[in-house]
């Protein structure tokens, strides 16, 4: 159940921080919401943001698939 929960954690994360790489859509969320400020740092958060998710989403899976073997 564990390895799960990280499982989508990571997905979720690696999900985000693709969305947030693709800078436009970020940046017209962001003005949307009244945070036009932030954009600066969309390219300092998204990147390491999708490089993590994508680890605990990798190592997620080596874990299940060890336990199933």
């Amino acid at each position: 159940m564990l390895r799960d929960k990280w499982l989508r954690i990571g997905a979720l994360a690696a999900l985000i921080g693709g969305l947030c790489c693709f800078t436009p859509l970020a940046v017209m969320g962001l003005t949307a919401a009244g945070l036009a400020a932030y954009t600066i740092w969309i390219d300092a958060v998204a990147m390491p943001l999708l490089i993590v998710g994508l680890g605990i989403v990798v190592a997620s899976f080596v874990r299940l698939r060890q336990n199933r073997a």
